[in-house]
This record gives structure tokens, C-alpha cells and sequence, in this order.
């Protein structure tokens, strides 16, 4: 089995500690010192050894690869010291804050023979995998994306949670020709919603909506074909049905999506598979630059 080591230990951390035990061996959780995580690590996995010193898993020669669950603004100097280690890196999105940055990991795992993983969760959802071949059937020509929730304020908006978007559409739509920050709103921090709108080729055009300042929590994807509506919510993928004027549902999955996507990254590292994940990351990233100006 691969040896894996977890940097940050917080809420998602908690999260790849979990999925990657299932088929991996975890050789070290390095954190900051908070109290109540180090109890759950020793109340959970007991086994596991914490240190506070990432040196200690960058200079351990058994280590395969490292996963890391830290803050965006951490991701390049975390990622470039691990690449420069010569260990495999799965990294939460985004990959890093600008296309210097971006360019100059790619390039180190190019050189090292390194796997660069970006792990952006929904693409490993299996209602994603049924979209994608509605797509390659019948061609989407629009997307209406609506999230509403609250918290995770401390993270910039379109780096935190437009990346996650922004993943879907590049996946079926590829980049857009052009995008309009048609509204934003502030109160806890200078961003706190916002609607953009994406144009293509050919009329294809997504809308995106996203608003941290909800009492609700409820995440909506709908997807419009010549002939078709789909609307994919939580674990759910409904189709209407124009006779009826009803929704049906027409598929469910209770797959973890964070299972197969850290699955998937162990297969990468087995297979010297190739870094597409971190040039989507990438071409995110140059999206998101360009909207943070605005």
C-alpha cells in the first residue's frame, strides 16, 4: 500500500484522514497545534503519529505522497517544498492563486515525474459522470448554477467556491469566450454573493449564482439541452418531463465522491498518470484572477 501523510488536520482534513485510510497507509498528520483536532486524531486513529514540523514528512524517505487540506494562500510554498521533496501532492482546490504560481508547480512535477493532483470534489460525483454523457448525447447549450449557503468566510469567494463551478463548466463547456461580473454584494467580507454570466459559441452561455449570506443550504445545478431539462440536486439527478410538467427522478447515488476522487489520485500515483487535474486547476485560476480585479 502507498504511504500518504495529511497536512492539516481541520474540518477537510478530517475529511482525507477518513477516505485515504480506506486503501492507503497514513504515516503522519502534521497541524498547528489545535487541541481539539489532536484529540480526535488520537480518539479515531490512535495509530497515526502528529507532528507539527512538515520537515518531518518532506525528509521521511517512505512517504509516497502528501495530501494537504490548508489554507489557499499556503498551497504554492506547501506544494513547491513537496515537489522539490520528490513526493506526489494532492492538494485541495485551488492549486495556488496565480498562473506564475501555477505554472511554476506544473513545471516541477513535469520534471520530477511527479503526480500534481487537484482535487475539485464534484467531478468525481457519479450524477457528474451521467451529465457528461448527456452532454456527449445531446449537447448542453446552457447552465444555471445556484448555491446558497453559509460560512466559510475566511476564504476569498471566486477561489473557494466559484473554483468548484468553474470545474463543472470547463469540463463540458471548455473556457469561455467571454464572462460579466453582473452583480456582487458585501457584509462580512468585500464579496459575499455574486452572479456571473459566461458566454460561448455557438449561444451556449452559463449563469452562476452564489450566495454565502443564506439561512438555507441548498446547491443546484440546472442543466438545458435542445431537447431536455435536468436539474442535478444533492445526490439526485431529476429530468422534467414536459407531458406531465413534473420532475422525474431518473438517477441517485449514495457514492462517496470524495472516496473515488482520493482513490483515483492513489491510482495516479500507481500509474504515473498525467497532471490534467492541475492544468484544469490552472486555467481556473486564470479565470479567477482576472474576476478578483473586477
Amino acid at each position: 500500500m502507498k504511504r500518504i501523510a495529511v497536512v492539516g488536520i481541520g474540518r477537510w482534513g478530517k475529511n482525507l484522514v477518513r477516505e485515504f485510510s480506506k486503501f492507503a497507509i497514513i504515516s503522519k498528520c502534521v497541524h498547528q497545534g489545535n487541541l481539539e483536532n489532536i484529540r480526535w486524531l488520537n480518539t479515531n486513529y490512535p495509530e497515526i503519529p502528529i507532528t507539527t514540523n512538515i520537515e518531518d514528512i518532506l525528509n521521511d524517505p517512505k512517504i509516497d505522497a502528501i495530501a494537504i487540506a490548508t489554507p489557499i494562500h499556503t498551497h504554492y510554498k506547501i506544494i513547491k517544498n513537496i515537489l522539490e521533496s520528490g513526493k506526489h501532492v494532492f492538494v485541495e482546490k485551488p492549486m495556488t492563486q496565480t498562473i506564475n504560481q501555477a505554472n511554476d508547480l506544473i513545471k516541477i512535477a513535469k520534471r520530477k515525474n511527479l503526480s500534481l493532483f487537484v482535487g475539485y470534489i464534484f467531478l468525481y460525483s457519479q450524477i457528474f459522470k451521467k451529465i457528461k454523457k448527456i452532454n456527449e448525447r445531446e449537447s448542453i447549450i446552457n447552465i444555471n448554477f445556484n448555491w446558497q449557503k453559509f460560512g466559510t468566510f475566511n476564504e476569498n469567494i471566486y477561489e473557494n467556491l466559484l473554483s468548484h463551478d468553474l470545474s463543472i463548466v470547463l469540463e463540458l463547456l471548455g473556457t469561455p469566450k467571454k464572462f460579466n461580473l453582473i452583480n456582487t454584494s458585501s457584509f462580512i467580507t468585500n464579496v459575499d454573493s455574486f452572479s456571473l454570466q459566461l458566454e460561448y459559441s455557438k449561444n451556449k452561455k452559463c449563469s452562476i449564482i452564489i450566495n454565502r449570506l443564506s439561512n438555507t443550504k441548498k446547491k443546484t445545478i440546472t442543466f438545458f439541452t435542445k431537447k431536455n431539462l435536468y436539474i442535478w440536486d444533492k445526490n439526485t439527478l431529476l429530468k422534467l418531463d414536459k407531458k406531465s410538467k413534473s420532475f422525474k427522478i431518473i438517477y441517485e447515488t449514495t457514492d462517496s465522491p470524495l472516496y473515488l476522487e482520493c482513490k483515483n489520485f492513489i491510482s495516479n500515483i500507481k500509474n504515473n498518470s498525467d497532471n490534467s487535474s492541475a492544468f484544469l486547476a490552472k486555467e481556473i485560476t486564470k479565470i479567477v484572477s482576472k474576476i478578483n480585479k473586477f
